[in-house]
């Protein structure tokens, strides 16, 4: 049987990504709009073609040291492809890659050599060449937790010539190398007391956790450099950096900096709330943070208003704690749980227009269950919808009584559920608080509270809770089998310091008997074809489908604001990448990066 991989194994830790941020307020009140006076951007005097976007960003507490990542100023916004563009994107409808600094990639063996595009250059005027990727690559590789995916696992590294880099790596599997293409490169000039050094390290064995990286680390996490050397068509303008807002202008040295169309970016500092305020305001031009209902009312009447749609592939819905509540191990109550909740209306008040129902409950999103399961296989999928009925049934099969207008388990004792959702996520918060009415209703007792939102993801890895308001599906790793991942494997590393959800990852399948879920994840992820893995896949949603282990309540529709006609002539709605992942793959920056976006009046 293939050894149990950790269940955190994603390819980047969500903790760090804050990939989910982008959940909405309200779109501020009169006194909001006195404090936002100040953002007031728009296009310069000088005449200069401005792009405008908005992100909560904080220039005293953002490192500029950009190889850390977590925390580095605007490198978790989709803005960073702008100064520090990524070696390829991805594309998540075709599954291939749109290069971007970097030319090509190929594997030799279970050797991956990567080349640079040629001429590249700094923002400081620099060469940008191989040394740069070598030494970022091993940087990576010290400070990436060791049960991601791919750095870890890489053995070896050596730089070829001017542009090229081979890794070595230890028994690789197909798109184990996205997160090295998608690495963005650190300049040599700044990080010259510690790019050799890793690459010393690395080539030497030191891996993240053995002493001398240690050593390295102390030095390193400390290292917040004043400028920001940038590889992209965009850079830091220091005397245009306040805490209202960050001006990017154009960068003629950097990766298609003469070809953009715009001359600058300006990126005003705000949440969620004032985002949508600023929206309203004909201030920004796009924005992925997600608004509530209200502001998706409110922008209808902006003029030039549209949405640029971004395909979701992870949803929301219920994570459960066995441990903390054995009664749901038994299926029927998972069922049933799922049979009292309505996800089209859950779906309509925490996210109005951008959501979208479940179809199939396989544990992927409906838009990729298609793809890949043919319409018999989908059909033998349970619709677990709205019906009390139903719920009713599968409870006094599993010995629960209601007595009193109340559920009672087996052994007598009341039925009761907290659920939690996510301090300023108002769309966890308002799935919460509606989970709560329906068990209530219902006659279970439920309780509806939010944890803070500075780290969910370490309550839910500790197992401190009932039952969360967690996500489903994709949301990071294009591959099929990332939704499994994430459905079995987050959140239950089953030690005593992250136990999780504590489910039990060898489980009886009705209709499958016996079934190891770690390893066909496992088995999954080292297919060599879609062809060869289909099946695992289906084994997968069946085994979903039937156990529940958490429950899909509505899948993400990434609606994005978008503002025509004022700086920017037009969004297209048919580029080739319109399927991308918003957060990972964004291809409204990569429009702007290729040229497709343009300004007014061109």
């Amino acid at each position: 049987m293939t050894p149990t991989p950790s269940p955190e194994m994603l390819m980047r830790d969500l903790s760090r990504r804050r990939l989910l941020k982008a959940v909405g307020f309200g779109a501020a009140g009169a006194a909001g709009a006195g404090a936002l006076t100040a953002c007031s951007g728009g296009e310069e005097a000088s005449g200069a073609t401005q792009f405008t976007g908005v992100y909560d960003y904080d220039l005293d507490s953002n490192t500029r040291n950009m190889a850390v990542e977590d925390g580095a100023l605007l490198l978790n916004s989709v803005y960073e492809d702008l100064f520090l563009t990524t070696g390829a994107m991805y594309d998540w409808r075709e599954h291939t890659w749109d290069y971007l600094l970097l030319e090509g990639s190929e594997w030799d063996g279970d050797h991956l050599i990567v080349t640079l595009r040629p001429d590249l250059r700094w923002s400081d005027g620099t060469d940008l060449d191989a040394e740069d990727v070598i030494q970022t690559y091993a940087m990576a590789i010290l400070e990436t937790p060791p049960w991601s995916v791919g750095f870890p696992q890489v053995t070896e590294l050596e730089q070829l010539d001017d542009l090229s880099v081979r890794l070595a790596f230890d028994d690789p599997f197909v798109n184990i190398e996205r997160s090295i293409l998608k690495r963005r490169f650190v300049s040599k000039t700044t990080y010259a007391d510690f790019g050799p050094r890793a690459v010393e390290l690395v080539n030497a064995g030191v891996r993240q956790g053995d002493d001398e990286h240690g050593a390295f680390n102390a030095e390193f996490i400390e290292f917040n450099p004043e400028e920001i050397v940038c590889s992209g068509p965009y850079m830091f303008d220091r005397s245009r950096m306040s805490d209202a807002s960050i001006t990017l202008v154009r960068n003629e040295n950097g990766y298609r900096g003469t070809e953009v169309g715009f001359d600058e970016v300006l990126i005003h500092r705000g949440d969620n709330r004032q985002a949508a305020l600023l929206f309203q305001q004909g201030e920004v031009d796009y924005s992925s943070l997600a608004p509530t209902a209200a502001d998706q009312r409110a922008f209808q009447s902006v003029e030039g208003f549209r949405w640029v749609e971004h395909t979701g592939y992870d949803g929301c819905g219920i994570m459960f704690n066995y441990a903390a509540k054995p009664e749901l191990r038994d299926v029927r109550v998972r069922q049933a749980l799922a049979h009292v909740l309505d996800g089209d209306t859950i779906g309509r008040v925490a996210r109005g227009e951008a959501y979208e129902g479940v179809r199939y409950y396989a544990g992927l999103v409906d838009v990729q269950a298609e793809e890949i399961f043919t319409e018999e296989e989908l059909g033998r999928f349970t619709h677990y919808g709205y019906d009390p009925d139903r719920a009713t049934e599968l409870l006094e099969e599993a010995g629960w009584t209601l007595e009193d207008g109340i559920w009672h388990l087996p052994n007598g004792d009341e039925a009761s559920f907290e659920v939690i959702g996510v301090s300023g996520w108002s769309d966890f918060e308002l799935t919460a608080v509606q989970v709560e009415e329906a068990w209530n209703g219902f006659g279970i007792p439920t309780t509806a509270t939010n944890v803070p939102s500075d780290n969910p993801w370490g309550i839910w890895g500790a197992g401190d809770f009932e039952v969360a308001v967690r996500h489903w599906g994709n949301p990071e790793i294009p591959d099929y089998w990332g939704a499994f991942q994430m459905n079995f494997l987050l959140e239950n590393a089953g030690t005593e310091d992250s136990p999780g959800q504590s489910f039990d990852l060898e489980v009886e399948s009705p209709s499958m008997g016996e079934l190891d879920l770690a390893a066909l994840v496992e088995d999954a992820k080292r297919a060599e074809s879609l062809e060869e893995q289909r099946e695992t896949l289906l084994t997968m949603a069946t085994a979903f489908n039937e156990l529940l282990p958490r429950i899909p309540i509505w899948t993400f529709r990434y609606l994005a604001p978008a503002l025509n006609g004022v700086r920017v002539e037009g969004f297209d709605t048919e580029l080739p990448s319109d399927a991308n992942q918003m957060y990972q793959d964004n291809h409204v920056m990569l429009a702007l990066i290729q040229g497709n976006l343009r300004p007014t009046g061109e």
